[in-house]
């Protein structure tokens, strides 16, 4: 044998040794009725934990710039948009994809990294906002608003959006109602009926600090939270100022059963608007409120001394309580991060979920029979909530 055979057999044999064995393909499933999605806003070091539902087992850490602010989910459940707290002049808006395909359930993973604006206002509870068929995000410090397909948002697209001027930097809302789109604008002390395209003024109401907006399907009549008074406005007219019951404000409201309710950070009170009778009524407590969401049917309501209250959505009446945490902390969150906890309902298995950061836990509770069933333990401080069913 020559030299040079004997090399390029030496050559062969070890391509052959150095070379990846072929593997099949399987298909990246995981089994689960639903997945619930948690923002741990840790010291430095945030992520986004998924957990599958009803096994309780976490299947993904998705880490995500430090302090995010808001946790939430696009219409049709395949992306989570989670904005980056407003301490940084590196505002990003993330993009994750929760998994959900047709018949099942993959690893979330993050999609898009988004460097587009500062201030970002994204979406209330754990809902994006939408205007028409479009979402829309505000990147607030910059004065403007985009709108774009949620189809934009597909790792294999190319993200265009409608970049959208507004009247200056702000902190906004909008409304959309059968006479147009009403922007809300909480520095300014102002509503503005636009145009469906938010370029043309058609009329304007003045709103002292306006923050908490609702819209009655039944009557076509939009609202909105004042700082001494709720602003009722019907076919672009203003239609009644209801002044405040007691002497809290509201700043967001609950949808109930014919009838929204108002609260607030730090309230004793929620306040239940009739969109008909187009009154206010205060709903005592019994406790300072940190945090609310409603399902439709029931409202749930957390206190600051770890009282979970079950309330049905038509009056508000109290069905019953749970505790499922010692007292929090004192906290006070501002816009550099999330800190408070967080509500998750699943009205179809009779479950809500409420996140506790000072415990890392998340608690899960049976609000049907009044207890909490175990507690999730996934560590750091979970603070938004987002639950993404099929």
């Amino acid at each position: 044998m020559t030299r040079k055979v004997v090399l390029a057999a030496f050559g062969w044999l070890a391509s052959m040794a150095l070379a990846h064995a072929a593997v099949p393909e399987r298909p990246e499933a995981f089994q689960a009725e639903a997945r619930l999605f948690v923002l741990d806003n840790r010291p430095e070091a945030s992520r986004v934990v998924a957990v599958d539902l009803p096994a309780g087992k976490p299947v993904a850490e998705v880490s995500v710039p430090p302090r995010g602010m808001s946790l939430v989910a696009t219409p049709s459940g395949r992306y989570l948009l989670v904005a980056r707290g407003r301490d940084t002049d590196r505002q990003w808006l993330t993009v994750i994809w929760t998994g959900k395909e047709g018949g099942r359930w993959s690893r979330p993973v993050v999609v898009r990294s988004l460097l587009l604006g500062r201030g970002w206002n994204i979406g209330h509870g754990a809902e994006a906002y939408t205007l028409g068929d479009r979402l829309l995000a505000f990147a607030e410090r910059d004065a403007v608003a985009l709108h774009f397909p949620e189809e934009s948002l597909a790792p294999e697209a190319a993200f265009q959006a409608e970049r959208i001027r507004l009247p200056n930097p702000d902190h906004y809302h909008v409304v959309e109602a059968p006479e147009g789109v009403y922007l809300a604008l909480l520095a300014r002390g102002q509503v503005m009926l636009m145009d469906r395209g938010l370029k043309e003024t058609r009329a304007s109401f003045p709103c002292p600090v306006e923050h908490g907006e609702a819209f009655h399907g039944g009557t076509g009549r939009s609202f909105f939270a004042c700082a001494k008074d709720v602003l009722a406005v019907e076919g672009g007219k203003e239609l009644k100022r209801l002044p405040y019951p007691v002497g809290e404000r509201i700043g967001a409201f609950l949808k109930g059963e014919g009838a929204f309710f108002g609260y607030s950070d730090s309230v004793q009170h929620l306040q239940r608007l009739d969109p008909v009778a187009l009154t206010l009524t205060p709903i005592p407590l019994g406790g300072v409120f940190i945090r609310g969401k409603s399902d439709g049917k029931r409202l749930y309501v957390l206190l600051t001394d770890g009282r979970l209250q079950v309330r049905e959505a038509r009056e508000g009446r109290l069905l019953r309580e749970v505790r499922v945490s010692r007292p929090f902390p004192e906290m006070d969150e501002d816009t550099g991060g999330a800190i408070y906890p967080d509500l998750a309902p699943w009205p179809e298995r009779g479950l809500v979920y409420a996140s506790l950061p000072h415990l890392g836990l998340v608690a899960e509770v049976d609000v049907e029979r009044g207890r909490v069933v175990r507690y999730l333990r996934v560590g750091g401080s979970p603070t938004r909530l987002v639950l993404v069913r099929p």
